[in-house]
């Protein structure tokens, strides 16, 4: 099964990094996150970072267990043990695709459903990880937890774009194969070729986003935001349309971009600007 071989390479992977130097800022027993949500036909996929901590921990630190549990957590299995047990590694699997069927989650980021973050942004696209079956799947362009945040390590952008790293991605992608690819971040949006047009929204200047194809021909977004941790950088001042840049991280303005660069989209792919 292609799951499983992707996650067996993605815990080698896993095992080769925590004997770096980069391994003390890997949570170590925290298990590879191939994707959030359940792998459909004609999904649409975003594509982040990196799990955070809080998938696996406690903000004091302390394992998340029972029903705070959100992924599969390696214990005491070393990684050899881990890469041979079938139950294990089919729990990997099905904590990872039943994210949000099971209301495990992480609202702060996804946003709830009805609600702002990166939910609301896509309810103005007309998706919805809340969807039964789900009409959006997650993935991130590093499958291993950290300590920190990637983009305050020093060395965190190299190991997220290491060649095993980036052909973990691509397999992952081939394996959900969707219709549609989301990138959020700026970095993000550099790491991955395609990309062929760029302009930002008039109606929210703040807003960049590139469009183009991925290598599988797939039509991709690049947004130079993340709906999710809306605008950090841009301070408590107001855009060239007067609005404050605190608004954007509002449901309603949250759906206008989506409705706005779902628009750019059509337009786009109507004109063949291939």
């Amino acid at each position: 099964m292609e799951a499983v071989r992707l996650l067996q390479d993605a815990i080698r992977f896993q095992q080769a990094l925590c004997d770096t130097t980069f391994g003390q800022e890997l949570i170590p027993e925290a298990s590879p996150v191939l994707w959030y949500g359940r792998p459909r036909p004609n999904q649409w996929l975003t594509i982040g970072t990196n799990p955070s901590r809080g998938e696996f921990l406690h903000r004091d630190g302390t394992l998340r267990t029972g029903q705070d549990q959100k992924f599969y957590w390696r214990e005491t299995l070393s990684f050899e043990d881990y890469l041979g047990n079938e139950e294990a590694l089919q729990q990997t699997l099905e904590r990872a695709s039943d994210y949000f069927e099971s209301g495990r989650a992480t609202t702060s980021w996804f946003g709830k459903p009805g609600g702002a973050k990166l939910e609301a942004l896509l309810n103005g696209m007309g998706r919805s990880f809340y969807d039964h079956p789900a009409a959006v799947i997650h993935v991130d362009f590093f499958k291993f937890a950290t300590y920190e945040q990637m983009g305050k390590m020093r060395t965190g952008r190299d190991w997220m774009e290491h060649p095993i790293s980036i052909e973990l991605l691509e397999r992952t992608i081939a394996y959900i194969k969707p219709i549609r690819i989301i990138v959020l971040g700026r970095d993000n949006c550099r790491a991955l070729n395609g990309f062929s047009t760029i302009g930002r929204l008039s109606a929210y200047p703040a807003v960049t986003y590139e469009i183009g194809r991925h290598d599988s021909d797939i039509p991709m977004i690049g947004l130079h935001m993340k709906p999710s941790e809306v605008f950090v950088g841009l301070g408590n001042g107001y855009d060239s349309n007067g609005l404050h840049y605190g608004s954007y991280a509002k449901r309603e303005h949250l759906l206008k971009i989506g409705q706005a660069v779902e628009t750019i989209m059509d337009e786009w792919l109507v004109d063949g600007r291939v």
